[in-house]
């Protein structure tokens, strides 16, 4: 019985799952590893190496209901799931495939009693499964996560927020080249930790444009919330990618009668707080909580302001809008 990586996954329909396995036969009664709360054995055990887990990779992917295929020339192993994913690991070298690109690891290939094995943090979460650990047990816990189903209204930095990711990693698991959702849509939410360390490689944050976005969110926001801060920052990126707008972050913030701080001189005699700067790391790394946003101001000081625009959010002291 395999694994339906679409719905989430019943007690009952785990217990028949780990009852029928993958028909290798069972060295134990003590479980190898748990799936979801439920123990599991298997013929071959979990190998622990530097207290990192590995798993034999044929019985332990069919047991996870995937396909696994080895090239008898070759000897490279692939790993596949109903959802499209297909993670290829060549034998002798750090580095795998998956979903068609390449990205390097610490990890390679084992052999132990004939049988050939894989990291379990890797193979689990390439197939979209986290792992835990459970510590009286000493046993590692797999879990299997549905995918994401957008609703109408959510927005992808809610939802990465939701699964404790970033938008910019959200967008690199799912081939997504904007932000844009569609309710009904299916999205991957576990991200390998090898593809989280590539999407945080690969942002370069301009340093000048770091500090000069920080200070403006200092001044604009420093007593709001760390969303409100992100907010503020998020609107200048917005603007940035507006053609209506100056397409630099300073050309931005120093465009006349914009931004009221870049014309008195306060940018330059300010020190942003460890919030303002993680906020405006963050909106130059691609995160934004205000999707469209190229204006925000205090209703309460600015009332009229209310009839002109189309809200997008309220956080904290402030509305933004477009």
């Amino acid at each position: 019985m395999k694994i339906n990586w679409l719905t989430k996954i019943t007690a009952a329909t785990l217990a028949v799952f780990v009852a029928v396995g993958s028909g290798a036969a069972m060295a134990s009664a003590e479980p190898a590893l748990y799936i979801g709360d439920e123990p599991a054995e298997m013929s071959q055990s979990i190998w622990l190496v530097d207290g990192k887990s590995y798993a034999p990779v044929k019985e332990f992917s069919e047991m996870m209901g995937w396909v696994v295929d080895i090239d008898d020339g070759t000897g490279q192993i692939t790993v596949s799931n109903v959802i499209g994913d297909q993670l290829s690991i060549p034998t002798e070298q750090t580095i795998i495939r998956y979903n068609g690109h390449t990205y390097e690891t610490s990890e390679s290939v084992k052999v132990k009693d004939g049988n050939v094995y894989y990291s379990l943090r890797i193979l689990a979460e390439s197939m979209h499964a986290n792992v835990g650990w459970r510590k009286e047990e000493r046993k590692p816990v797999v879990t299997a996560e549905p995918v994401h189903v957008v609703e109408s209204g959510e927005t992808l930095w809610g939802i990465a927020k939701q699964y404790q990711t970033t938008v910019k990693e959200l967008q690199l698991r799912n081939g997504l080249k904007n932000e844009s959702l569609t309710a009904g849509q299916a999205l991957k939410v576990v991200i390998p930790d090898f593809m989280a360390a590539k999407s945080k490689s690969e942002i370069e944050v301009n340093q000048a444009d770091l500090m000069l976005l920080a200070n403006l969110v200092q001044i604009e926001a420093g007593n709001e919330p760390y969303e409100g801060k992100l907010a503020v920052a998020c609107v200048v990126m917005n603007r940035v990618d507006d053609p209506d707008y100056p397409d630099t972050v300073k050309g931005v913030i120093y465009e006349p009668k914009q931004f009221s701080p870049a014309g008195n001189g306060k940018l330059a005699n300010v020190k942003p707080s460890k919030d303002s700067l993680k906020a405006a790391k963050a909106a130059l790394s691609g995160d934004n909580n205000v999707p469209g946003a190229v204006y925000f101001f205090n209703p309460k000081l600015e009332p009229a302001k209310l009839k002109k625009v189309k809200v997008v959010a309220k956080i904290g002291n402030h509305v933004f809008a477009k």
